[in-house]
């Protein structure tokens, strides 16, 4: 699968510059964000406490939306969120927050719904590849 890198991705990454290490970023985060390109297929897809589909308040599961998790992330050892929007056969990186309650999640949920219907849309920038 193709994995694109969103603007919204992007802005994410500079916003969350400190939070985790350069080591933390090489070592687990790209590895598992570059897990995308084998969607399904990969085992690691079917651990809940890693991957899953998006909620909103309601409990409804969000189409095409799913979130990576990584838990105790940083010297803070924060749970760290990258929300994803499989869409058109290319998985859409869009952005990673610091889930620090539960309100955190149910407004970053509210936010991709809006996201989902821009990337079907094709009103999104795309700021590269995965390779």
């Amino acid at each position: 699968m193709e994995i694109v890198i969103t603007d919204w991705a992007l802005q994410s990454y500079l916003d969350l510059n400190g939070i985790f290490t350069a080591e933390e970023y090489r070592a687990t985060l790209r590895p598992d964000a570059e897990l995308l390109k084998t969607y399904p297929d990969n085992t690691k897809f079917d651990n809940d406490k890693f991957w899953g589909p998006c909620k909103d308040k309601s409990g409804k599961i969000i189409r095409q939306g799913f979130k990576m998790k990584w838990h105790n992330i940083g010297s803070g050892r924060i749970q760290l969120r990258l929300l994803v929007v499989i869409a058109h056969n290319t998985a859409h990186l869009c952005n990673a927050y610091v889930k620090d309650n539960e309100n955190t999640d149910f407004r970053e949920m509210a936010k991709l719904k809006i996201k989902i219907q821009l990337i079907n849309d094709g009103r999104f920038i795309s700021r590269g590849r995965l390779l």
